[in-house]
């Protein structure tokens, strides 16, 4: 069964990497899914630092080997960032566009390199000198898409049920748009108002399938598709 979220105000995820409890590193959002071909595209990331000291980060765009690579198009500012303990910072993430480019998904690999913060000490000869601490680093494959790539999410075997005394909604989805989504069910009311219950469905490449069953709540009376690194409610519903 999906798990459900209430998030009355935003939605996000967070990436989550804890190989060493004392330099426990999150991340958010997941991804990026900006379009690039109409004046580029811009995103921010946001680095907490959940250990007790001091940590720099270093960020860059790395090359994923694959054809659809764009990289090279890909600027970060700032490019170190140090974020204190139990705080955190934003970075920004600028992919220019690029009249080469046929419509379709393309991708970099997001490196951050968490390093511990300069600090002195005393060498065998009695001199000081700064040294840094490499404790772990994450890659994760960042996509922007070029076009219009507005086409909708294919169902097939839907079913509207109830059990235990609750209605519920069951389909498979299968993803053709030409991109990926990270993606979420949600419902909007009589008003087309969105309520406060998301249902993650995780990322959904292009070309893959996975089912939905959702609980539907009170007062809903659409099922909207929300497009989490955008913010936004996909242009397809089902009524309920």
């Amino acid at each position: 069964m999906q798990k459900k979220y209430i998030l009355p105000f935003f939605f996000t995820f967070m990436f989550f990497l804890n190989v060493i409890p004392s330099y426990a590193l999150k991340f958010y959002p997941l991804n990026y899914d900006k379009r690039i071909d109409d004046n580029g595209g811009y995103g921010e990331f946001t680095l907490v630092n959940t250990s007790k000291e001091p940590i720099r980060y270093k960020i860059e765009a790395k090359k994923t080997g694959k054809t659809t690579d764009i990289s090279d198009l890909v600027t970060i500012y700032p490019k170190i960032l140090t974020v204190e303990p139990l705080e955190e910072k934003s970075f920004k993430v600028y992919v220019n566009s690029d009249s080469s480019l046929v419509d379709g998904e393309y991708s970099f690999l997001l490196g951050v390199k968490p390093l511990k913060s300069p600090s002195l000490k005393e060498n065998k000869i009695g001199k000081t000198s700064s040294t840094f601490e490499i404790k772990q680093a994450l890659e994760l494959e960042i996509f922007a898409y070029v076009g219009d790539l507005n086409k909708k999410f294919e169902l097939s075997n839907q079913k509207f049920y109830e059990k235990d005394g609750l209605r519920k909604f069951k389909s498979n989805v299968k993803n053709s748009t030409g991109r990926g989504y990270e993606l979420a069910v949600g419902f909007t009311d009589s008003n087309n108002v969105l309520l406060p219950v998301l249902y993650p469905v995780g990322r959904l490449f292009n070309g893959n399938e996975t089912v939905i069953d959702v609980e539907i709540p009170q007062h809903a009376k659409n099922i909207i598709f929300y497009d989490y690194n955008n913010n936004k409610v996909l242009n397809q519903n089902v009524k309920i």
